[in-house]
């Protein structure tokens, strides 16, 4: 999930802990605990130090070994001894409980998006995605302001969240029964060979689909009980000397092991080429966001490499003169 999810997660469990008959009891420790909550909810993205060794860097590092379950605990005590020592040595584990519960949301936040999570290392190394909420999920954030709003107003911050995340739950659950019927719409219609992989929108009702086959993808989407599909895109071909020769790049790799939906743009400029690797999970309005541009020359030698932020960047502007 984004940032300002993750706070406002922070400040949702704070007045949730109000439940706590010790945070009920000693209301003086209400600011303490939205220190731990808040920083709690983000502390596993503490891997955006990676930003400062490049984007290639921070891609493959981000929702690693920070979202770990060792990570997740070692993240918690560390909140909640700095909480504990500032209240006098006092109510570390209640600090510790109300911390760790806060980061494991964060990390089962992150696994519900397209993105994942390696979550269960050090066991192992595997991305744990499942694809039910969109990264940004303005209902969740809604849900959150609301309470926030209800709780300035007056009423019991505990009742509220306790409400906020009952609803919440609700939510995901029935995210989880629309994405297997669209699911069983899909295998009806399932030809020999072709996977599919659902993509969440801001709609319980709306989904995007990648259809991967052996030589070419289809984008589409799934809305109302229908089926439509608006693109073809060839499949990187391993015969494409320029392809071959962007695929140098060590990021092209990670890409390729990381995501079965790769594709690439070859465009012609003026003194030589520039490849466009795209992540067809991550969807704009606009094309498909890409993540990777490799400029080549003429004889095809790597000029420059450039690795964008995020997987959800708008692409920079490229004087091509063919597209091929």
């Amino acid at each position: 999930m984004d940032t300002s999810t993750h706070v406002l997660t922070g400040v949702g469990l704070a007045g949730l802990s109000l439940l706590d008959p010790t945070v009920s009891s000693h209301p003086e420790l209400l600011a303490s605990m939205l220190f731990c909550t808040i920083l709690g909810s983000n502390a596993p993205d503490i891997d955006f130090i990676y930003r400062f060794k490049g984007n290639n860097v921070y891609l493959q590092k981000h929702r690693g070994m920070s979202h770990s379950l060792y990570s997740q605990l070692l993240l918690a005590l560390t909140i909640a001894v700095i909480a504990a020592i500032g209240n006098g040595g006092k109510y570390f584990l209640t600090f510790l409980m109300w911390t760790l519960l806060a980061v494991i949301l964060h990390v089962i936040f992150d696994i519900c998006n397209i993105y994942g999570t390696q979550a269960f290392r050090p066991f192992t190394q595997k991305w744990f995605a499942l694809n039910l909420l969109p990264i940004i999920d303005p209902f969740i954030s809604a849900l959150h302001v609301g309470g926030i709003i209800f709780w300035f107003a007056g009423f019991s911050p505990r009742i509220i969240f306790l409400f906020v995340y009952i609803i919440i739950l609700i939510y995901i659950f029935l995210r989880y029964l629309s994405q297997l019927r669209v699911k069983k719409v899909l295998l009806r219609l399932r030809e020999s060979g072709v996977s599919y992989t659902l993509l969440p929108t801001s709609s319980l009702y709306r989904w995007g689909i990648v259809a991967s086959f052996q030589h070419h993808y289809k984008l589409g989407k799934y809305e109302f009980n229908r089926i439509t599909w608006s693109k073809v895109l060839m499949k990187a071909s391993d015969y494409n000397e320029i392809i071959a020769s962007s695929k140098k790049h060590v990021f092209v790799n990670y890409l390729r092991m990381h995501t079965d939906y790769l594709h690439a743009k070859v465009l012609k400029i003026k003194d030589g080429y520039v490849v466009q690797w795209f992540d067809l999970r991550y969807q704009s309005k606009f094309d498909e966001p890409f993540v990777l541009i490799v400029k080549l020359d003429e004889e095809l030698n790597l000029i420059h490499c450039e690795v964008k932020r995020g997987l959800i960047a708008v692409p920079e502007k490229i004087e091509a003169v063919e597209k091929l």
